[in-house]
């Protein structure tokens, strides 16, 4: 049987087709795997550990059915609804991020898109958050147009986040109140503007392989420079609160076969890593090369020392990662030489 090393040699590329990722996953041996997708991480993205948080600028109420989401309207979940943060408890979030080490900060609200007041309220946020701090601002405000995205930029916002969640094919199994397509037009609209692009999804929907593998492949075409990989944490109330979470070996194997499809990129480990446990740096030594760290949106995460340790502890440095797109916009996977 032909080695992922021996096909990589044989072709010279690591344009590697969907089919043949899929076959890997059922013959490779894991450790070859976890393997490839590292030298590939190493030429193409470096050894340097992003690290990014999030702070929840406006929760609960959402009108959107999210099949997995504990702030939608739809589902009885108990969760508590917050109004659009302030300016100061913003600011103040985000110095304790920057003095713990964090590289990014994204600021997330709840709900199918913003108004023209939030746009504006946000904005001055932003603004202020940029004169305050030298983190590099990102924002995740559901499905924006392009007008409000070159808003965002002028406010010092540099990545737009906007999950795909999943593959085209399952999509509508996971939510009715809008489309994948609807969530591909605000890529493009952030990425006009100027925004560089942050989109992944969450394993554990009930999805397959080939959904995940899917999602990347559209996620690479959209141009994003960063990809979020979460681990559903079923939250009692909503449909999925029954699903199964992800074992160990699936959240590995899926990380590095999604390197394959986006080389360059920061690949993270997101919300529900704690799915992984001590294996997480498995997966640092296996394709990923970022992390959410702190709390995520309505579920508890890792502490921002506790893991700035691990990566000391694993022989990685925590840094930031700059990545230029080219001028079509898209980044290329590359011939190995």
């Amino acid at each position: 049987m032909e080695s992922i090393y021996e096909y990589i040699r044989r072709t010279g590329t690591i344009s590697i087709p969907l089919k043949k990722l899929l076959s890997w996953a059922e013959t490779v041996p894991l450790k070859e795997i976890l393997e490839a997708a590292d030298t590939v991480k190493q030429k193409y993205a470096g050894t340097g550990v992003e690290l990014c948080s999030i702070l929840n600028a406006r929760s609960g109420r959402c009108s959107e059915d999210c099949a997995f989401c504990a702030q939608s309207a739809w589902w009885n979940t108990h969760c508590a609804p917050k109004p659009l943060i302030s300016f100061r408890e913003a600011l103040y979030e985000a110095q304790q991020c920057e003095a713990k080490g964090v590289h990014r900060f994204s600021l997330v609200t709840s709900g199918r898109c913003l108004s023209v007041e939030d746009t504006d309220h946000l904005c001055r946020v932003y603004e202020g958050l940029a004169s305050k701090t030298s983190l590099r601002l990102c924002g995740s405000h559901g499905l924006i147009t392009e007008k409000q995205a070159r808003q965002l930029v002028s406010a010092g916002v540099s990545r737009y986040h906007c999950n795909l969640e999943t593959g085209p094919n399952f999509f509508p199994s996971i939510c009715s109140t809008h489309t994948i397509e609807d969530k591909l037009k605000t890529l493009s609209c952030a990425r006009r503007a100027g925004l560089e692009l942050c989109s992944g999804g969450i394993m554990g929907l009930g999805e397959t392989l080939q959904d995940r593998l899917e999602m990347a492949s559209l996620v690479a075409q959209a141009g994003a420079v960063s990809f979020p990989l979460n681990i559903l944490t079923p939250i009692p109330g909503t449909p999925l609160q029954n699903c199964r979470i992800p074992q160990v070996h699936e959240i590995l194997l899926s990380g590095a076969l999604i390197r394959f499809l986006l080389p360059h990129v920061t690949l993270r480990y997101a919300g529900g890593r704690k799915a992984l446990g001590v294996h997480v740096v498995e997966g640092l030594h296996g394709g990923i090369n970022g992390l959410l760290t702190g709390d995520y949106l309505t579920t508890t995460g890792r502490s921002i020392e506790e893991d700035l340790k691990m990566i000391t502890s694993a022989g990685f440095s925590a840094r930031a990662h700059d990545i230029t797109l080219p001028p079509n916009g898209l980044l290329q996977r590359e011939e190995l030489r």
